[in-house]
């Protein structure tokens, strides 16, 4: 099952408010939801989505279901055996529930067990099946570690390039974090799931930011799935396709209404969509930007030679460097201009 479309009466911030996801007729994948705080992302993935409140609101959701669409209306009571049907098959994950990475260990121990007593498997290839899940899934963030196996203390045990033991409690921050946010993926079928995460770069190091989107629509291609994300991470935008993004902004009655990207972000700089994506007014402190705009402007004033220039430059290559992208197209405009005063005399 996949979402197709959402459509809200009114509810908070949203009225007749209509969200698809759709491209040319197919069911997306993979869909980004951005915006600026307070715009609705998380309400939209957990209230109506994911049904949380679904009997206090007025609208409807299109779903795909193995090819047919189904349309459900609410309000809607959670003991309704519509509601059962279609929203057991979404899962909405809380990127900042604490608990994921201490339960990390117990549903490794659980799938081993599982796959031992119920499945018939030796430990060796249930071991062996974990470590393909961390290659496949995990080669994107650059995890150099492999899953030995659980002692005799029910720890689970892993070791590092040095061949040196540890377990969980070894692993990095990092580590934990997205194992345990990728490991139930692996542990529980996810076909015909849908999966709502709400800001997932939370606690990632923008290097395995950027590598998320890639991860989610290869898993979701191959498991028949659909995930809704709502970030304001731009290094998982500029991973994301623009057919992929939906991006909320308020109109001029201040309720919310959703644009379409009509430049594909995919495999631009952090800037370019700090900029014209996610429209944000300072890349620095606004006190640089300032400082910065000043030293512009006596550059097309033609004070370039004047004292007060000389030193509010000396004062900001000491402050950025020598080599900073702005100060260094300040200096070639100051010396092209100086070359044109130049021809003329």
């Amino acid at each position: 099952m996949k979402i197709k479309h959402v459509h809200i009466n009114a509810y908070k911030v949203f009225r007749d408010f209509d969200i698809d996801f759709c491209h040319d007729g197919n069911t997306l994948n993979l869909v980004v939801i951005i915006g600026t705080n307070g715009t609705g992302k998380t309400i939209i993935l957990r209230d109506i989505i994911f049904g949380n409140n679904l009997a206090n609101i007025e609208g409807y959701i299109v779903v795909d279901d193995n090819g047919e669409s189904k349309v459900i209306t609410f309000p809607i009571s959670p003991s309704d055996e519509a509601y059962r049907e279609i929203f057991s098959k979404i899962i909405f994950y809380n990127t900042k529930d604490k608990n994921t990475i201490s339960n990390l260990q117990k549903e490794i121990i659980q799938y081993v067990d599982n796959s031992v007593r119920v499945q018939g498997k030796t430990s060796f290839e249930a071991y062996l099946n974990i470590q393909t899940f961390i290659d496949n899934i995990f080669s994107d963030f650059d995890i150099q570690i492999r899953f030995k196996g659980i002692n005799e203390d029910k720890q689970v045990i892993f070791t590092n390039l040095n061949n040196e033991e540890f377990g969980i409690e070894g692993l990095s921050s990092g580590e934990q974090l997205v194992l345990s946010k990728f490991f139930p993926f692996f542990i529980n079928s996810m076909t015909g799931r849908v999966l709502l995460i709400d800001e997932p770069e939370e606690s990632l190091h923008p290097d395995w930011q950027a590598s998320y989107s890639s991860v989610l629509r290869r898993y979701s291609q191959n498991n028949n799935c659909q995930f809704i994300l709502a970030t304001h991470s731009p290094q998982i935008i500029f991973a994301t396709y623009k057919e992929e993004i939906r991006s909320f902004v308020r109109d001029e009655k201040g309720y919310i209404q959703v644009e379409k990207c009509w430049e594909s972000p995919y495999g631009w700089t952090v800037g370019k969509v700090l900029s014209e994506i996610q429209r944000v007014r300072y890349q620095r402190l606004p006190e640089i930007e300032s400082r910065l705009a000043k030293l512009r402007d006596m550059v097309l004033q033609d004070l370039e030679k004047s004292d007060e220039f000389k030193i509010e430059l000396a004062e900001m290559e000491a402050l950025l460097g020598y080599s900073d992208s702005d100060l260094i197209l300040i200096r070639m405009e100051a010396i092209r201009r100086n070359r044109i005063v130049k021809k003329r005399l």
